[in-house]
């Protein structure tokens, strides 16, 4: 067996001996009894840029009687790309009661510096992705470019994140044709089927129908925009929601909290009523100094979220206890980024009929064009 024949989950956090070989003898140079040896032990693991890495463990020595691991080289590191060793044959070597993940720790210990984010490693189990992904760069994905005018155009792009039926990533190569995007900017990409049975990523570019300031207005067309999408859950729609998003007033709930010195004003105020609380129905009381307006953060098991809403009312009771703001999609981003909790993402209409937008897309929306005529 070798690796064009199993492909990287046989070698991803697993233990894997390979032969010494011309090419490979180097990688165990300095290593304890590397004389002695006419094998090396590896642990699998992705660098997201560089790909499926094998981190060498120690030198090995093949007998009649089986495998002897050596000790390791705590002070050499020693890695092979899985393109050296791609047609080498190896060993599946089973762990299953962790004694060489304890007697190797130090080593496994470096390769957990390289780990994704959740949501990519998700990516990784995704086995229907895999006639899409690049030999060796396993979060690279080839993504077709569809717009009109163009002809389809496949460019490889890195798998950056996880939506809800999507996925986004990162263009890694410049389009030969004009799509509106280039290398190095984010794009969102589907997953489609062929009518020969064959998966394939498809990111369309087509650029959407001009809208008017007038028709986000009430909120009705980013809220159709959310049904659309959750009744048929594609790029196309799914795209859709973001470019209105993009260009939509939302109302955000805050709580207002005044300076000590006109809290102090308020009391005193209501302690001068004796009780007679009904004095308070019409009066007004005039901040001094400037009062901030704090949004509200949602929690959802360890998940924070920063809620918005297509209108005041769509916050129905929930809105009673707080300040409600208008403000453009722009102008919340940053307040949701820089919020001391981390939100995971923004949530539109938490408690109608919500939409979620991922913590990774913000930029993405950020930097789309605007659609207002």
């Amino acid at each position: 067996m070798n690796y064009k024949e199993t492909g990287f989950r046989a070698f991803y956090h697993h233990f894997c001996s390979f032969p010494l070989t011309e090419k490979t003898a180097k990688c165990i140079e300095g290593f304890p009894r590397a004389e002695e040896a006419n094998a090396y032990l590896t642990y699998g693991y992705i660098d997201s840029e560089a790909g499926l890495t094998l981190e060498v463990v120690a030198a090995a020595r093949v007998s009649d009687d089986g495998i002897e691991y050596f000790e390791p080289s705590n002070e050499i590191r020693s890695i092979i790309r899985i393109e050296t060793v791609a047609e080498d044959p190896f060993r599946f070597e089973p762990d299953e009661d962790g004694e060489l993940e304890k007697r190797y720790a130090d080593k496994v210990s470096i390769t957990k510096e390289y780990a994704a984010e959740e949501e990519v490693e998700k990516t990784r189990e995704m086995t229907f992705l895999d006639g899409c992904r690049h030999e060796s760069c396993i979060d690279d994905v080839m993504v077709y470019l569809i717009k009109e005018g163009n002809k389809p155009e496949g460019c490889w792009a890195r798998i950056i994140g996880l939506g809800d039926h999507f996925f986004m990533g990162v263009l890694l190569n410049e389009p030969d044709q004009d799509f509106g995007y280039h290398a190095g900017e984010k794009i969102a990409f589907f997953v489609q089927e062929t009518e020969e049975k064959k998966i394939i990523c498809i990111s369309d570019m087509n650029p959407s129908q001009k809208i008017t300031a007038e028709e986000l207005e009430d909120g009705s067309m980013l809220e159709a925009a959310v049904r659309k999408f959750n009744e048929e859950r594609n790029e196309t729609n799914f795209i859709d929601i973001l470019e209105i998003l993009r260009d939509s007033f939302v109302w955000v709930p805050c709580t207002a909290v005044m300076s000590d010195e006109d809290q102090k004003r308020m009391e005193e105020l209501i302690e001068s009523l004796n009780g007679d609380f009904e004095k308070l129905a019409g009066m007004e009381f005039t901040a001094q100094d400037e009062t901030r307006l704090i949004p509200d953060i949602l929690q959802n098991g360890d998940n924070f979220f920063f809620p918005i809403f297509s209108t005041a009312e769509a916050m129905g009771e929930y809105g009673d206890n707080f300040s409600k703001v208008q403000k453009h999609i722009l102008e919340v981003i940053p307040l949701a980024r820089n919020n001391e909790k981390e939100p995971v993402g923004i949530v539109l209409n938490a408690f109608s009929e919500p939409f979620i937008l991922d913590k990774e897309i913000w930029d993405m929306v950020e930097n789309m064009k605007s659609r207002i005529q």
